[in-house]
């Protein structure tokens, strides 16, 4: 074989493997964007009806205690109540935030295993795929 089919070759495996990982990149942004649509659209829809719900209660309490002398006293207590659940609400969300999954993980983990196939190239060790943590996935598929 000779050095102009060598690169050649070469050229073409690093072709389709930044082929492989843009396709699998674009395939993981689809599903993140897809996911984050709906969890903002299932998070604007709970917001509408949980501030209509609130409304409508607190409304309702108001009414309630309009003739007596603890009105006050409720509109306070209602408003407390609203803000310890933002609060909490809050603290949740940023759990979820920081607790969540990481975006293009699969594309990281490749991307990995490629600098590492080229680390092992660059300093002349065998071309021995590294040991792959899947690898008793893969048998069953």
């Amino acid at each position: 074989m000779s050095i102009k089919q060598t690169l050649a070759s070469a050229a073409s495996d690093l072709v389709s493997m930044v082929r492989t990982r843009i396709a699998l990149f674009s395939v993981e942004l689809s599903i993140e964007t897809s996911r984050l649509f709906g969890l903002l659209a299932l998070g604007c829809a709970a917001a509408v009806f949980s501030l209509l719900a609130a409304l409508v209660f607190s409304m309702f309490v108001i009414t309630f205690f309009w003739d007596t002398p603890h009105r006050m006293l409720a509109i306070g207590l209602l408003g407390v109540a609203y803000a310890l659940a933002a609060i909490i609400l809050l603290v949740i969300l940023c759990r979820r935030l920081k607790n969540g999954a990481v975006p293009f993980e699969a594309t990281l983990q490749e991307l990995e295993r490629d600098a590492h196939m080229f680390s092992r190239i660059r300093h002349g060790v065998s071309d021995a795929p590294p040991p792959d943590e899947y690898s008793d996935r893969k048998e069953g598929w």
